[in-house]
């Protein structure tokens, strides 16, 4: 029965070391688009959510004309800290900072 229960256990263990890889650091960074549609479309699509925060909607080219010109760096930068009434790292505490960069320039990209 000794045996029977550690191999049970190991296999378990094994088990949650494999799932605890496939989310952890070894997991390549979401798109763009799939961050932004997770995390920052609340806000950056306009109705509700952008009218209560103030945030530019997606595509609005007279929203983001005053922040193109600080290009993806500058605004992934704002993201990452904060403005006004956006969190840091804009209320995604899961993303990575490459993923909240795909997020902003593809926000970017939408809104030329």
């Amino acid at each position: 029965m000794q045996l029977r229960t550690t191999g049970i256990a190991v296999a378990a263990l094994a088990s949650l070391g494999a799932a605890s890889l496939a989310v952890g650091q070894g997991t390549p960074p979401r798109s763009g688009q799939a961050v932004f549609e997770a995390a920052c479309a609340n806000c950056h699509s306009g109705g509700i959510g952008g009218f209560f925060s103030g945030a530019p909607a997606v595509g609005d080219k007279e929203d983001w004309q005053a922040l193109l010109p600080k290009g993806v760096d500058g605004l992934t930068t704002t993201t990452v800290t904060g403005i006004g009434k956006m969190a840091a790292r804009g209320g995604c505490e899961t993303c990575s900072d490459a993923e909240i960069r795909a997020a902003v320039a593809y926000m970017v990209e939408k809104s030329r």
